[in-house]
């Protein structure tokens, strides 16, 4: 059952909804692919450009970028791209379409332009060449990019060659015969056509006689030869005189003009010449002959001569031409200072009195009165440059004033003179050669002496000049005793009796003669060694050196002896006989230079450093007192030890000799009990000659 409420109508509800509207008409959008795919240059190009929506007019614009060289974007109400290529490349640009109701797009294309096809376009049939004569063809090509290069295959004719740049054939061909070959071109851009073949006829040269005027002049009763030669045709050749007098001469199968000619004249002819195809050709020739003509032809250069020598030679020429016999002669009288000439053995002759160059004439006549003269030129070199006189320059003095010349002969004055290793103080005159100055320094002098002469010829030769010292002062040498102490340092001293006036080197000489055994090497100066130098200089009496002048003397008896040397520049002045002195140090009691104790338990070592002269110590005497409150067992207080066999062998061994004498003698001995509680009181050493005791504190 269903109920209303009464005086109430039912509710009536409206639903809202929701509405859109759709606009009536769409955005202008392009609709061409952004690749516009491949063009090609130097032919035609066009791409119209589609778009859709939008609400016309529509306008087109280049937005940015740049259209490929050659073409040309159209733009406005419709879109297109037209045009030739020229440039190959690849090419961006923006096109932007726009409509009436202010939509647009805009879309970026990408064009490529590439080369056209490469391609040899030169026709096949090339012009034909001939041997000999230049030839030069232009290929030509199309298609591809930048600089062609030329290339070829096959066999060009020997001679031709192409141009790889500007594809010319060129060249002077050598055979002849038919040639096949092919032509390739390539780009700049690595395009590389098709072979193109090619084919050219090169024909032989033509035939000529090659020959040209004048021909050789021929002489009466001379020998003649004229070779006439031809090109071009096929060989071999085959030669005549068409017409025309050859002046009696005739034509070999060589084409060669030979004979002699008999008599002068001018003749003319006409050669003819026929190949092996029988090809054939001429050529008018004109043959001069004249009379023979006298000249005279200088076989040689004349020898030199040299003044005051003997000189003969036979004039070095010859007569040609003319008519026998002939006749010489001097026109000019004379040759050269000392030289004449016989005209009938043509021989020059004499001895030279005069350096120089001489020219002079000789004539020829002959029995047809012809005559021809020759210039002819002798050249007589001066005498050969000498250095005259003795070889030992006459002596000179220390610092005393100096002359001496040296003399040449011969050669080309003036002379220009050198010397070389003279004394200081000395000096040659280049001009003169004399030799002078005041020499400072003295001795055996080998001097050079060279000299030159005006025409650069040199000579040298070596020469001795001595330049003599002066008497040398008495000399003394002083310093040491004639009996001189052991173990003893002794100065010594070298002095003249008055100055030197140069200056002097010397050594001082040791030797030491030992009474017993091997040397004493401790016997030295005191710059070590036996050999001491020193000087003296010029114009001082007494000895300089860097080390004290002194003599150390040892450890052993034996005699010393002291000489000198003495030497101014190369020249040894020691006096004869040399100055000397002599010492002896003599047999002695052996000398106790010091006495050391130690001590350690159990144990007291002595040891004693000394030397003797003798070479000898025959026994050692060690005396000993006990401390205070002790007692020595045994109760004797000194003991001797005998020790000559134990002093000869060192003394007798020679590897000690650098010690003389001097020795170190360690003598321990054993102590039972208190070792500190023993007292060395003395040591005494004993040889043949004596003793020597050393007392400890």
């Amino acid at each position: 059952m269903r109920f209303r409420h009464p005086g109430r109508p039912a509710a009536l509800t409206i639903l809202g909804a929701m509405l859109s509207i759709a606009p009536l008409f769409a955005a202008v959008t392009i609709n061409t692919p952004p690749d516009l795919g491949t063009a090609t240059v130097g032919k035609p190009y066009a791409v119209g450009l589609s778009w859709g929506g939008g609400t016309a007019p529509y306008n087109w614009v280049l937005a940015s970028g740049n259209m490929p060289p050659g073409l040309k974007f159209t733009g406005g109400g419709s879109a297109s791209i037209t045009g030739t290529p020229t440039a190959v490349g690849s090419y961006q640009f923006r096109l932007s379409v726009s409509d009436a109701l202010g939509s647009s797009d805009s879309r970026t294309f990408t064009l490529a332009v590439v080369g056209a096809s490469l391609s040899v376009t030169t026709n096949s049939s090339l012009p034909s060449g001939a041997v000999g004569q230049p030839y030069s063809f232009a290929f030509s090509a199309a298609g591809g990019s930048g600089q062609y290069q030329w290339a070829t295959n096959g066999s060009l004719p020997p001679g031709l060659g192409i141009d790889s740049q500007r594809g010319i054939l060129s060249g002077t061909p050598t055979s002849d015969g038919t040639f096949s070959f092919s032509v390739q071109v390539s780009d700049s851009a690595g395009q590389t056509s098709p072979a193109a073949s090619f084919t050219v006829r090169i024909d032989p040269q033509t035939l000529s006689i090659s020959t040209t005027a004048p021909l050789f002049t021929g002489i009466v009763g001379s020998p003649y030869s004229q070779p006439f030669t031809a090109s071009g045709g096929k060989p071999p050749y085959t030669w005549s005189i068409l017409s025309g007098s050859t002046g009696g001469l005739s034509l070999d199968s060589t084409g060669s003009l030979r004979g002699t000619p008999a008599s002068a004249g001018s003749f003319n002819f006409v050669v003819g010449v026929s190949d092996a195809n029988g090809a054939s050709t001429s050529k008018p020739f004109t043959l001069v002959v004249t009379p023979p003509v006298l000249t005279i032809a200088a076989t040689a250069a004349l020898p030199a001569a040299t003044v005051g020598t003997p000189y003969s030679q036979k004039l070095p020429a010859t007569a040609t031409g003319g008519t026998p016999p002939y006749r010489w002669s001097l026109p000019g009288g004379s040759i050269a200072p000392g030289l004449d000439f016989n005209a009938d053995t043509l021989t020059i002759s004499g001895s030279p009195s005069a350096a120089g160059t001489f020219p002079f004439t000789v004539q020829l006549a002959d029995a047809g009165g012809q005559t021809a003269s020759k210039s002819l030129t002798i050249t007589i070199a001066p005498a050969g440059l000498t250095i005259t006189g003795g070889r030992q320059l006459p002596d000179g003095a220390l610092n005393t004033p100096y002359s001496a010349s040296v003399t040449a002969i011969g050669g080309a004055p003036s002379y220009t003179w050198s010397a070389a290793g003279l004394p200081a103080g000395l000096a040659m005159d280049p001009s003169s050669g004399t030799i002078s100055g005041t020499p400072t320094a003295a001795g055996d002098f080998p001097v050079a002496i060279s000299v030159s002469d005006a025409a650069l010829n040199r000579v040298s030769d070596r020469f001795t000049l001595t330049i003599k010292l002066p008497s040398v002062p008495a000399v003394s040498l002083s310093g040491l005793a004639s009996t001189a102490d052991p173990a003893a340092q002794y100065s010594i001293s070298v002095t003249l009796a008055s100055p030197f006036p140069a200056p002097i080197s010397g050594q001082a000489i040791l030797t030491f003669s030992p009474e017993s055994g091997v040397t004493d090497r401790t016997v030295q100066f005191a710059s070590g060694g036996t050999v001491a130098n020193f000087t003296i200089p010029a114009g001082a009496t007494s000895a300089q050196s860097d080390v004290p002048l002194a003599i150390q003397t040892g450890t052993v008896a034996g005699t010393i002896n002291i000489s000198i040397r003495l030497q101014a520049g190369s020249l040894d002045i020691t006096p004869l006989p040399a100055p000397s002195m002599a010492a002896t140090l003599s047999r002695a009691a052996p000398v106790i230079t010091g006495v050391k104790v130690n001590r350690s338990s159990g144990t007291l070592e002595i040891s004693i450093t000394g030397y003797s002269t003798a070479r000898e110590v025959t026994q050692a005497t060690f005396s000993f007192a006990a401390a205070s409150g002790q007692a020595l067992q045994p109760a004797a207080s000194s003991i001797v030890i005998p020790v000559e066999s134990l002093f000869s062998s060192w003394f007798q061994n020679s590897a000690n000799a650098a010690y003389g004498s001097q020795f170190v003698l360690t003598q321990p001995f054993s102590i039972q009990g208190d070792s500190t509680a023993v007292l060395p009181q003395s040591v005494t050493l004993t040889n043949r000659t004596g003793s020597a005791t050393y007392r400890l504190p």
